[in-house]
């Protein structure tokens, strides 16, 4: 290669880097221009919006939308800001109303032919603005899903929120389905739906274990008393796993109604029963229980001693009982744990 070639291809290469920069400015340029035209239609709407959404029959928010080269953008970020900071926006005739008529059909088609972000984005939008028209297009994508990914999941969150039970239908399919993801889908079911699939799922016909856990675990979290009963059945299930579901649900509920059914866990051959056991007796102030407490001080897992002598601090003369320990149990471990809680309550009375 002699000399002017070599200045040529260095022209070409250094016109070509100055041509894509450019093109990049130009762009950049550009996605600013519209994003401060969209930023100012948005503010510039705020007033009507808040107008309608208070009194549905100002049409004045309509209007000045429809005139909007951006309405689409802009009614979507409006009605987002609407849900996440007015309490029961969600549930909004207004929304579900503007986002039917102005953003169904656009959101039809992301389902469809969108990337992946703009897909899960489009998932969260439907939830969150109760589009219940789309239902339909939901279910054909979610029979046609062969694998439990994130864009399958949200999607079983988005009918679950339009109280649709297919989405518990649909995990049955995916037998790696976290329990999380069961969870997610009870939270955002209506209350009697809720009741019904909590009910089908503790039935002892189902073999959907993680189901059933999770059951029992969203009764926990959401304080529902009412299966209380059911959940102290599930103390007796021969499944180890279920029997610590129903023990963390009943530490949350932070009630029963059989508290001689607590007794064996005490004396169970797997530690986490025996913690449980210690953090309801105490949560519970079951002072039956006071001699197993001052018992598993000595356990040889240190979460159960620890929780034994929590446990111990919530009775009235909780201190008195860990002085005690702590100078007379015979074993070493129970009485440092003792000696350490002891010390721990004279410091917080001081």
């Amino acid at each position: 290669m002699n000399l002017s070639h070599f200045w040529i291809l260095i022209a070409s290469l250094f016109l070509g880097q100055l041509l894509l920069l450019l093109i990049l400015a130009w762009r950049k340029q550009r996605s600013n221009k519209r994003e401060a035209a969209i930023n100012g239609q948005y503010d510039a709407l705020t007033d009507s919006f808040s107008s309608y959404m208070m009194d549905p029959s100002d049409e004045r928010f309509i209007e000045e939308l429809k005139a909007s080269p951006y309405h689409l953008v802009v009614l979507e970020r409006l009605l987002n800001h609407y849900v996440s900071v007015t309490k029961g926006g969600a549930d909004s005739p207004a929304v579900s109303r503007l986002s039917e008529e102005f953003l169904s059909k656009r959101y039809m088609k992301l389902l469809k032919r969108g990337n992946w972000a703009m897909r899960m984005n489009t998932l969260y939008f439907i939830e969150d603005f109760r589009m219940e028209s789309l239902v339909p297009q939901l279910k054909e994508k979610l029979a046609k899903s062969s694998r439990l990914d994130q864009e399958t999941q949200q999607l079983i969150r988005t009918l679950a929120s339009l109280n649709e039970t297919v989405a518990i239908e649909a995990l049955a399919k995916y037998p790696d389905a976290p329990a999380r993801l069961y969870i997610d889908v009870f939270k955002r079911l209506d209350e009697l739906t809720k009741l019904d699939e909590l009910d089908a799922a503790l039935n002892e016909e189902n073999d959907n274990q993680t189901l059933k856990h999770s059951a029992v675990s969203y009764i926990g979290m959401a304080g529902m008393t009412l299966f209380l009963p059911r959940v102290e059945e599930e103390l007796q299930n021969p499944e180890m796993e279920m029997r610590i579901q129903a023990l963390k649900a009943i530490l949350h509920l932070q009630y029963m109604n059989s508290p001689s059914a607590l007794a064996p866990f005490f004396e169970s051959t797997t530690w986490p029963e025996r913690m449980f056991a210690a953090q309801i007796a105490g949560k519970l102030q079951l002072s039956r229980y006071k001699e197993m407490l001052s018992e598993l001080l000595g356990d040889p897992v240190w979460w159960v001693r620890y929780s034994s002598a929590e446990a111990l601090t919530q009775f009235s003369e909780g201190d008195i009982v860990l002085t005690h320990l702590a100078e007379s149990h015979p074993d070493r471990y129970a009485r440092d744990m003792a000696n350490q809680w002891k010390t721990s309550l004279l410091g917080s009375e001081q």
